[in-house]
Protein backbone atom coordinates (compact mmCIF):
# COMPACT_ATOMS: atom_id res chain seq x y z
CA UNK A 1 0.00 0.00 0.00
CA UNK A 2 1.44 2.81 -0.99
CA UNK A 3 1.44 5.76 1.55
CA UNK A 4 1.95 9.94 1.41
CA UNK A 5 4.03 9.43 4.34
CA UNK A 6 6.62 7.99 2.26
CA UNK A 7 7.35 11.23 0.20
CA UNK A 8 8.07 12.69 3.67
CA UNK A 9 10.87 9.43 4.08
CA UNK A 10 11.58 9.78 0.18
CA UNK A 11 12.11 13.64 1.23
CA UNK A 12 14.31 13.28 4.00
CA UNK A 13 16.33 10.53 2.76
CA UNK A 14 17.42 13.11 0.04
CA UNK A 15 17.96 15.78 2.36
CA UNK A 16 21.92 16.88 3.52
CA UNK A 17 20.66 17.32 7.31
CA UNK A 18 20.95 13.63 8.39
CA UNK A 19 19.04 13.95 11.82
CA UNK A 20 17.02 10.76 12.38
CA UNK A 21 13.69 10.31 11.57
CA UNK A 22 10.68 9.76 14.49
CA UNK A 23 7.48 8.14 12.84
CA UNK A 24 4.39 8.27 14.99
CA UNK A 25 1.01 7.35 15.33
CA UNK A 26 -1.88 4.44 16.65
CA UNK A 27 -0.67 1.24 17.14
CA UNK A 28 -2.29 -0.64 13.29
CA UNK A 29 -1.56 2.40 11.08
CA UNK A 30 1.18 1.06 9.61
CA UNK A 31 4.31 2.81 10.88
CA UNK A 32 6.61 -0.54 10.84
CA UNK A 33 5.52 -1.59 7.39
CA UNK A 34 5.80 2.04 5.97
CA UNK A 35 9.72 2.26 7.37
CA UNK A 36 10.26 -1.80 6.61
CA UNK A 37 9.19 -1.03 2.35
CA UNK A 38 11.03 2.17 2.69
CA UNK A 39 14.13 0.71 3.63
CA UNK A 40 13.20 -2.64 1.28
CA UNK A 41 13.00 -0.29 -1.70
CA UNK A 42 15.51 2.26 -1.33
CA UNK A 43 18.71 0.70 1.22
CA UNK A 44 20.69 -2.43 0.59
CA UNK A 45 21.13 -3.25 3.71
CA UNK A 46 18.80 -2.49 6.92
CA UNK A 47 18.38 -3.14 10.60
CA UNK A 48 15.91 -3.77 11.93
CA UNK A 49 15.49 -3.77 16.07
CA UNK A 50 11.79 -3.97 17.94
CA UNK A 51 12.31 -2.80 21.81
CA UNK A 52 9.20 -4.09 22.27
CA UNK A 53 9.18 -7.58 21.29
CA UNK A 54 13.35 -8.80 21.99
CA UNK A 55 13.62 -7.67 25.69
CA UNK A 56 17.45 -8.25 24.73
CA UNK A 57 17.46 -5.14 22.86
CA UNK A 58 17.63 -2.60 25.67
CA UNK A 59 20.32 -4.23 27.12
CA UNK A 60 22.45 -3.19 24.21
CA UNK A 61 21.87 0.61 25.10
CA UNK A 62 22.92 0.29 28.40
CA UNK A 63 26.55 2.12 27.40
CA UNK A 64 26.58 5.41 26.69
CA UNK A 65 29.21 4.87 24.30
CA UNK A 66 27.59 5.43 20.91
CA UNK A 67 30.39 3.52 19.08
CA UNK A 68 30.28 0.27 21.55
CA UNK A 69 26.20 0.39 21.31
CA UNK A 70 26.67 0.17 17.11
CA UNK A 71 29.18 -2.17 17.51
CA UNK A 72 26.84 -4.58 19.60
CA UNK A 73 24.04 -4.32 17.51
CA UNK A 74 26.21 -5.28 14.74
CA UNK A 75 27.13 -8.18 16.63
CA UNK A 76 24.03 -8.69 17.90
CA UNK A 77 21.80 -8.83 14.91
CA UNK A 78 24.77 -10.84 12.70
CA UNK A 79 25.01 -7.72 9.98
CA UNK A 80 26.91 -8.69 7.19
CA UNK A 81 28.86 -5.98 6.09
CA UNK A 82 30.44 -7.61 3.09
CA UNK A 83 26.90 -7.54 1.76
CA UNK A 84 27.35 -3.86 0.74
CA UNK A 85 29.54 -2.20 -1.54
CA UNK A 86 32.99 -2.48 -1.29
CA UNK A 87 33.90 1.46 -1.89
CA UNK A 88 31.42 2.14 1.67
CA UNK A 89 30.25 -0.63 3.49
CA UNK A 90 27.85 1.58 6.00
CA UNK A 91 26.95 3.93 3.40
CA UNK A 92 23.89 2.14 2.63
CA UNK A 93 22.42 0.60 5.89
CA UNK A 94 19.47 1.78 7.52
CA UNK A 95 18.61 1.68 10.99
CA UNK A 96 15.09 0.67 12.16
CA UNK A 97 14.16 1.18 16.10
CA UNK A 98 10.92 0.46 16.47
CA UNK A 99 8.76 0.84 19.53
CA UNK A 100 12.00 3.34 20.67
CA UNK A 101 9.73 4.65 23.91
CA UNK A 102 10.30 1.31 25.73
CA UNK A 103 14.20 1.87 25.48
CA UNK A 104 14.43 5.84 26.77
CA UNK A 105 18.42 4.59 26.54
CA UNK A 106 17.58 4.64 22.65
CA UNK A 107 15.92 7.28 22.31
CA UNK A 108 18.21 9.11 24.30
CA UNK A 109 21.21 8.08 21.74
CA UNK A 110 19.41 8.94 18.05
CA UNK A 111 21.52 11.49 17.15
CA UNK A 112 25.25 9.83 18.46
CA UNK A 113 24.41 6.69 16.65
CA UNK A 114 24.27 8.53 13.54
CA UNK A 115 27.36 10.19 13.78
CA UNK A 116 29.06 6.68 14.16
CA UNK A 117 29.14 6.37 10.80
CA UNK A 118 27.39 2.83 11.01
CA UNK A 119 24.23 3.56 9.65
CA UNK A 120 23.56 6.25 6.63
CA UNK A 121 20.01 6.67 8.37
CA UNK A 122 18.24 5.74 11.44
CA UNK A 123 13.93 5.97 11.48
CA UNK A 124 12.77 5.56 15.17
CA UNK A 125 9.30 4.38 15.68
CA UNK A 126 6.78 4.74 18.56
CA UNK A 127 3.01 4.19 19.21
CA UNK A 128 3.61 6.31 22.44
CA UNK A 129 3.68 9.68 23.38
CA UNK A 130 7.45 11.41 22.65
CA UNK A 131 7.81 14.86 24.73
CA UNK A 132 7.11 17.17 21.88
CA UNK A 133 10.98 19.03 22.57
CA UNK A 134 12.43 15.45 21.80
CA UNK A 135 10.29 15.31 18.33
CA UNK A 136 11.55 19.00 17.96
CA UNK A 137 15.45 17.55 17.59
CA UNK A 138 14.51 15.38 15.04
CA UNK A 139 12.37 15.23 11.63
CA UNK A 140 9.04 13.84 12.96
CA UNK A 141 6.70 12.29 11.09
CA UNK A 142 2.90 11.62 11.97
CA UNK A 143 1.39 8.67 10.24
CA UNK A 144 -2.42 8.31 10.49
CA UNK A 145 -5.24 5.55 8.86
CA UNK A 146 -5.35 5.83 5.23
CA UNK A 147 -7.02 8.80 4.04
CA UNK A 148 -9.83 8.20 1.15
CA UNK A 149 -6.96 9.11 -1.83
CA UNK A 150 -4.49 6.31 -0.21
CA UNK A 151 -7.68 3.98 0.30
CA UNK A 152 -8.31 4.33 -3.99
CA UNK A 153 -4.43 3.39 -4.54
CA UNK A 154 -5.07 0.39 -2.37
CA UNK A 155 -7.63 -0.61 -4.24
CA UNK A 156 -6.36 0.08 -7.88
CA UNK A 157 -8.80 2.90 -8.47
CA UNK A 158 -5.54 5.36 -8.26
CA UNK A 159 -6.56 7.25 -11.78
CA UNK A 160 -9.31 8.73 -9.42
CA UNK A 161 -7.08 10.84 -7.40
CA UNK A 162 -6.10 13.77 -9.97
CA UNK A 163 -9.26 13.84 -11.70
CA UNK A 164 -10.69 14.64 -7.86
CA UNK A 165 -7.77 16.93 -6.91
CA UNK A 166 -8.15 18.77 -10.62
CA UNK A 167 -11.82 19.44 -9.54
CA UNK A 168 -11.02 20.19 -6.42
CA UNK A 169 -8.80 23.38 -7.80
CA UNK A 170 -11.09 24.42 -10.23
CA UNK A 171 -14.42 24.31 -8.80
CA UNK A 172 -16.02 22.76 -12.02
CA UNK A 173 -18.44 19.70 -11.32
CA UNK A 174 -17.31 15.97 -12.41
CA UNK A 175 -18.96 13.87 -15.11
CA UNK A 176 -22.18 12.35 -13.29
CA UNK A 177 -21.14 9.19 -13.88
CA UNK A 178 -18.11 9.83 -12.09
CA UNK A 179 -19.49 11.53 -9.25
CA UNK A 180 -21.85 8.96 -8.38
CA UNK A 181 -18.99 6.13 -8.82
CA UNK A 182 -16.55 8.10 -6.35
CA UNK A 183 -19.52 8.32 -3.70
CA UNK A 184 -19.82 4.83 -4.28
CA UNK A 185 -16.06 3.64 -3.49
CA UNK A 186 -16.61 6.32 -0.62
CA UNK A 187 -19.61 4.26 1.52
CA UNK A 188 -17.02 1.66 0.80
CA UNK A 189 -14.12 3.39 2.56
CA UNK A 190 -16.27 4.59 5.59
CA UNK A 191 -17.08 1.09 6.42
CA UNK A 192 -13.63 -0.47 5.90
CA UNK A 193 -12.21 2.99 6.77
CA UNK A 194 -8.35 3.37 6.63
CA UNK A 195 -6.21 0.68 8.83
CA UNK A 196 -3.86 -1.06 6.58
CA UNK A 197 -4.37 -4.10 8.12
CA UNK A 198 -8.46 -3.93 7.54
CA UNK A 199 -7.97 -2.84 3.95
CA UNK A 200 -5.80 -6.48 3.68
CA UNK A 201 -8.27 -8.11 4.82
CA UNK A 202 -10.96 -7.05 2.54
CA UNK A 203 -8.50 -6.99 -1.01
CA UNK A 204 -7.69 -10.65 0.18
CA UNK A 205 -11.51 -11.70 0.82
CA UNK A 206 -12.93 -9.12 -1.76
CA UNK A 207 -15.79 -8.70 0.58
CA UNK A 208 -16.66 -7.22 3.72
CA UNK A 209 -17.98 -10.17 5.95
CA UNK A 210 -15.19 -9.81 8.41
CA UNK A 211 -14.98 -6.11 8.72
CA UNK A 212 -16.45 -5.44 11.34
CA UNK A 213 -14.80 -8.72 13.48
CA UNK A 214 -11.46 -7.27 12.58
CA UNK A 215 -12.26 -3.68 13.75
CA UNK A 216 -13.24 -5.64 16.99
CA UNK A 217 -10.73 -7.07 17.40
CA UNK A 218 -8.18 -4.37 16.78
CA UNK A 219 -10.15 -2.70 19.73
CA UNK A 220 -9.89 -5.37 21.58
CA UNK A 221 -5.98 -5.44 21.34
CA UNK A 222 -6.05 -1.49 22.05
CA UNK A 223 -7.94 -1.90 25.12
CA UNK A 224 -5.23 -4.79 26.39
CA UNK A 225 -2.21 -2.63 25.01
CA UNK A 226 -3.91 0.02 27.17
CA UNK A 227 -4.13 -2.11 30.18
CA UNK A 228 -0.22 -3.39 29.84
CA UNK A 229 1.18 0.30 29.47
CA UNK A 230 -1.21 2.14 32.50
CA UNK A 231 -2.12 1.59 35.91
CA UNK A 232 -5.87 -0.31 36.50
CA UNK A 233 -7.66 2.62 36.94
CA UNK A 234 -5.91 4.77 34.70
CA UNK A 235 -6.66 1.93 31.86
CA UNK A 236 -10.16 1.67 33.04
CA UNK A 237 -10.85 5.59 32.87
CA UNK A 238 -9.38 5.34 29.11
CA UNK A 239 -11.22 2.03 28.27
CA UNK A 240 -14.35 3.76 29.45
CA UNK A 241 -13.84 7.27 27.72
CA UNK A 242 -13.51 4.99 24.42
CA UNK A 243 -16.53 2.34 24.88
CA UNK A 244 -18.29 6.03 25.04
CA UNK A 245 -18.03 7.72 22.15
CA UNK A 246 -20.17 6.16 19.57
CA UNK A 247 -23.05 7.22 22.10
CA UNK A 248 -21.31 10.76 22.32
CA UNK A 249 -21.97 10.95 18.68
CA UNK A 250 -24.97 9.70 18.29
CA UNK A 251 -26.49 12.65 20.49
CA UNK A 252 -27.81 15.87 18.36
CA UNK A 253 -25.44 17.36 20.79
CA UNK A 254 -22.43 15.68 20.30
CA UNK A 255 -20.13 17.33 22.76
CA UNK A 256 -18.51 15.19 25.04
CA UNK A 257 -20.90 14.00 28.15
CA UNK A 258 -19.50 12.61 31.62
CA UNK A 259 -22.61 11.22 32.37
CA UNK A 260 -22.79 8.57 29.25
CA UNK A 261 -19.51 7.27 30.86
CA UNK A 262 -21.68 6.58 34.41
CA UNK A 263 -23.08 8.80 36.67
CA UNK A 264 -21.24 10.98 39.31
CA UNK A 265 -18.08 11.56 36.94
CA UNK A 266 -16.19 14.85 36.17
CA UNK A 267 -13.96 16.33 34.15
CA UNK A 268 -11.20 16.68 36.82
CA UNK A 269 -11.56 12.76 37.19
CA UNK A 270 -11.03 12.53 33.25
CA UNK A 271 -8.94 14.86 31.38
CA UNK A 272 -5.96 13.09 31.91
CA UNK A 273 -7.12 9.64 30.89
CA UNK A 274 -8.65 11.77 28.07
CA UNK A 275 -5.23 13.15 26.93
CA UNK A 276 -3.20 10.00 27.22
CA UNK A 277 -5.45 8.42 24.72
CA UNK A 278 -5.14 11.94 22.32
CA UNK A 279 -1.43 11.93 22.72
CA UNK A 280 -1.58 7.93 21.60
CA UNK A 281 -3.57 8.91 18.43
CA UNK A 282 -6.49 6.87 19.62
CA UNK A 283 -9.47 9.88 19.45
CA UNK A 284 -9.40 13.22 17.70
CA UNK A 285 -10.53 15.81 20.32
CA UNK A 286 -12.30 18.67 18.27
CA UNK A 287 -12.41 21.86 20.73
CA UNK A 288 -15.18 24.77 20.92
CA UNK A 289 -14.18 28.05 20.09
CA UNK A 290 -16.82 30.67 21.44
CA UNK A 291 -17.44 33.62 19.59
CA UNK A 292 -15.54 36.11 21.63
CA UNK A 293 -12.29 34.34 20.76
CA UNK A 294 -13.05 33.73 17.21
CA UNK A 295 -11.22 37.85 16.54
CA UNK A 296 -8.05 36.23 18.64
CA UNK A 297 -7.83 32.33 17.10
CA UNK A 298 -4.48 32.83 16.39
CA UNK A 299 -3.05 33.70 19.54
CA UNK A 300 -5.27 31.20 21.22
CA UNK A 301 -3.42 28.43 18.15
CA UNK A 302 0.36 30.13 19.23
CA UNK A 303 -0.13 29.40 23.28
CA UNK A 304 -1.11 26.09 22.15
CA UNK A 305 -4.34 26.20 24.11
CA UNK A 306 -6.06 23.61 22.38
CA UNK A 307 -5.72 20.51 25.02
CA UNK A 308 -8.59 18.83 27.36
CA UNK A 309 -6.71 19.69 30.71
CA UNK A 310 -7.75 23.50 29.92
CA UNK A 311 -11.17 23.18 27.96
CA UNK A 312 -13.94 21.61 29.19
CA UNK A 313 -15.98 21.55 25.96
CA UNK A 314 -15.29 19.39 23.36
CA UNK A 315 -16.06 16.39 21.02
CA UNK A 316 -14.10 13.63 20.55
CA UNK A 317 -13.49 11.06 17.70
CA UNK A 318 -12.01 7.98 17.27
CA UNK A 319 -8.78 7.71 15.33
CA UNK A 320 -10.38 5.45 12.36
CA UNK A 321 -13.68 5.97 11.01
CA UNK A 322 -14.06 2.48 10.06
CA UNK A 323 -13.77 1.17 13.85
CA UNK A 324 -16.44 3.73 14.36
CA UNK A 325 -18.71 2.64 11.90
CA UNK A 326 -18.45 -0.70 12.89
CA UNK A 327 -19.20 0.35 16.91
CA UNK A 328 -22.31 2.01 15.80
CA UNK A 329 -23.42 -0.49 13.64
CA UNK A 330 -23.79 -2.24 17.29
CA UNK A 331 -26.25 0.56 18.03
CA UNK A 332 -27.84 1.38 15.09
CA UNK A 333 -28.92 -1.11 12.50
CA UNK A 334 -28.37 0.39 8.59
CA UNK A 335 -29.19 2.27 6.66
CA UNK A 336 -28.24 4.82 9.46
CA UNK A 337 -30.68 7.35 10.43
CA UNK A 338 -29.08 11.03 10.24
CA UNK A 339 -27.69 11.39 13.40
CA UNK A 340 -25.67 8.17 12.38
CA UNK A 341 -24.53 9.22 9.50
CA UNK A 342 -23.66 12.98 10.33
CA UNK A 343 -21.29 11.23 13.53
CA UNK A 344 -19.57 9.19 11.08
CA UNK A 345 -19.51 12.14 8.33
CA UNK A 346 -18.03 14.06 11.45
CA UNK A 347 -15.35 11.76 12.39
CA UNK A 348 -14.19 11.38 8.93
CA UNK A 349 -13.95 14.79 7.89
CA UNK A 350 -11.79 15.20 11.64
CA UNK A 351 -9.31 12.55 10.03
CA UNK A 352 -8.37 14.12 7.04
CA UNK A 353 -8.63 17.85 8.82
CA UNK A 354 -6.18 15.87 11.43
CA UNK A 355 -3.73 14.64 8.47
CA UNK A 356 -3.60 17.54 6.94
CA UNK A 357 -2.21 19.71 10.00
CA UNK A 358 -4.96 21.20 11.33
CA UNK A 359 -6.10 22.39 14.29
CA UNK A 360 -9.72 20.49 15.28
CA UNK A 361 -12.48 23.12 16.26
CA UNK A 362 -15.45 23.52 16.36
CA UNK A 363 -17.71 26.90 16.75
CA UNK A 364 -21.28 27.39 18.15
CA UNK A 365 -23.30 30.64 18.92
CA UNK A 366 -25.87 30.51 21.97
CA UNK A 367 -27.16 27.09 20.73
CA UNK A 368 -28.56 28.93 17.50
CA UNK A 369 -26.08 28.29 15.26
CA UNK A 370 -23.42 26.18 14.88
CA UNK A 371 -20.29 25.23 12.30
CA UNK A 372 -18.75 21.78 12.50
CA UNK A 373 -15.19 22.69 11.66
CA UNK A 374 -12.86 25.59 11.74
CA UNK A 375 -9.59 25.90 9.42
CA UNK A 376 -7.33 28.73 10.07
CA UNK A 377 -6.08 29.88 6.82
CA UNK A 378 -3.91 32.48 5.83
CA UNK A 379 -4.80 34.64 8.96
CA UNK A 380 -8.70 33.85 8.73
CA UNK A 381 -10.68 31.66 9.71
CA UNK A 382 -12.53 29.51 7.28
CA UNK A 383 -16.30 27.74 8.48
CA UNK A 384 -16.56 23.88 7.04
CA UNK A 385 -20.07 22.68 7.15
CA UNK A 386 -21.24 18.99 6.70
CA UNK A 387 -24.41 17.46 5.56
CA UNK A 388 -25.86 14.35 5.01
CA UNK A 389 -27.04 14.67 1.68
CA UNK A 390 -27.73 17.46 -1.38
CA UNK A 391 -29.32 19.68 0.87
CA UNK A 392 -26.81 22.56 2.51
CA UNK A 393 -29.05 25.08 3.31
CA UNK A 394 -28.12 26.59 6.57
CA UNK A 395 -28.37 29.98 8.35
CA UNK A 396 -25.09 28.93 10.14
CA UNK A 397 -22.50 30.79 7.58
CA UNK A 398 -24.95 34.11 8.12
CA UNK A 399 -25.26 33.96 11.94
CA UNK A 400 -21.21 33.19 11.81
CA UNK A 401 -20.75 36.29 9.71
CA UNK A 402 -22.11 39.08 12.44
CA UNK A 403 -19.20 37.65 14.43
CA UNK A 404 -16.31 37.32 12.73
CA UNK A 405 -14.84 38.23 8.31
CA UNK A 406 -14.20 35.15 6.54
CA UNK A 407 -13.24 34.86 2.47
CA UNK A 408 -15.11 32.02 1.75
CA UNK A 409 -16.56 28.64 3.37
CA UNK A 410 -16.51 25.01 2.24
CA UNK A 411 -19.86 22.88 1.92
CA UNK A 412 -18.86 19.14 2.42
CA UNK A 413 -22.14 16.94 0.92
CA UNK A 414 -23.06 14.76 -1.57
CA UNK A 415 -23.41 17.68 -3.90
CA UNK A 416 -20.87 17.53 -6.73
CA UNK A 417 -17.96 20.34 -7.07
CA UNK A 418 -19.45 23.98 -7.46
CA UNK A 419 -18.40 27.78 -5.95
CA UNK A 420 -20.98 30.34 -5.21
CA UNK A 421 -21.65 33.17 -3.08
CA UNK A 422 -18.41 32.90 -1.66
CA UNK A 423 -19.08 29.31 -0.98
CA UNK A 424 -17.18 26.47 -2.31
CA UNK A 425 -18.76 22.80 -2.51
CA UNK A 426 -16.72 19.83 -1.88
CA UNK A 427 -17.90 16.44 -2.30
CA UNK A 428 -17.26 14.01 0.59
CA UNK A 429 -14.37 12.06 -1.35
CA UNK A 430 -12.42 15.22 -1.91
CA UNK A 431 -12.02 16.04 1.54
CA UNK A 432 -8.27 15.05 1.51
CA UNK A 433 -7.55 18.02 -0.47
CA UNK A 434 -8.71 20.27 1.78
Amino acid sequence: MKRTAIEHLLKWSQNEDVRPVILTGAKGVGKTYLACDFAKSFYEQFLYVNFEHDAMASELFKSKDPFKVSALLLEYYSVNKTGLSLDNLSGDRLLILDEVSHCPDALNMLAELQFTGEFHRIIAISSSPIKKEVLDLYYHIPVYPLLFNEFLVAIAKDWYIETIITHFETDKKIPEIVHKELLSLFNLYLIIGGMPGIINEYLNFDNLLNITENHMLLMGTYRSYLSNISSDSEALKMNQVLGSIPLQLLKENKKFQYKLIRKGTTHAMYKESIQNLADRNYIIPSYKITSDELSKINVILEEKRLNVNELTSFKLYLSDVGILNSLITKQVKPPFNKLASKAILENYVAENLQANGYPIMFWESDSTAKIDFLIPKDGYIIPVELFTDENTRSKNLSVLKQKTDFPYAIKISSRNFGYSKNVKYVPYYAVFCI
